[in-house]
């Protein structure tokens, strides 16, 4: 073989030994780097998910601890001239049913703001939950302890159209939020049933 021939063999020798050498060390690399992410991935799902319980219990526990110490302050419910006492049943299943409802309506805000609802639409979500909560809290002060039924009624109409304006704002931007609202338009009614038997 000439000299030619030679040096174009020695050279591609050369280079196929380059090429194995960084096929071998490329994979050498990979699983170290690899399992350092994987074994930070769980931790940061872990946090997050310790973070959203967090806030979703302050949630929950800030609304129905808000109608169950409004309710409690208001006692047992007082007659007036326009209107009559109610019967302890009926304080206590509107006691239960107004904590019960603020609990699920302060889920359905919390699935919004993890979405970034809240911030983002606040006029369609956090206005309406803000006004429905503040109205549920008003109504055993007024309705129960001061016996002004006809300010009571008022209080459930503000309830039942915050609650509805939930729905909508809620639905969307997540549609089982949505969903969760709607039982709190039932209560509303139903509450207003029972504000008018007090008249």
């Amino acid at each position: 073989p000439s000299s030619m021939e030679t040096a174009t063999a020695t050279q591609g020798q050369g280079l196929t030994r380059r090429a194995v050498g960084d096929a071998d060390a490329t994979p050498a690399r990979m699983p170290g780097s690899g399992a350092r992410a994987t074994s930070r991935d769980p931790k940061r799902k872990l946090g997050r998910a310790k973070r959203g319980l967090r806030s979703l219990a302050a949630a929950v526990t800030v609304s129905a601890a808000l109608t169950a110490a409004a309710f409690y302050a208001s006692g047992a419910g007082s007659s007036s001239g326009t209107t009559k006492a109610p019967s302890a049943a009926m304080v206590a299943i509107a006691r239960a049913g107004s904590v019960a409802a603020e609990a699920v309506m302060a889920l359905a805000a919390w699935m919004v703001w993890a979405e970034g609802g809240l911030h983002g639409r606040p006029g369609a979500t956090l206005a309406p939950f803000a006004a429905q909560l503040l109205a549920a809290a008003a109504w055993p002060a007024l309705a129960l302890r001061l016996g002004a039924g006809w300010a009571g009624m008022a209080c459930c109409a503000a309830m039942a159209a915050g609650a509805a304006a939930c729905v909508r704002g809620f639905g969307g931007v997540n549609p089982v939020a949505g969903d969760l609202a709607k039982p709190c338009v039932a209560w509303a009614v139903l509450l207003a049933v029972m504000n008018y038997k007090m008249l």
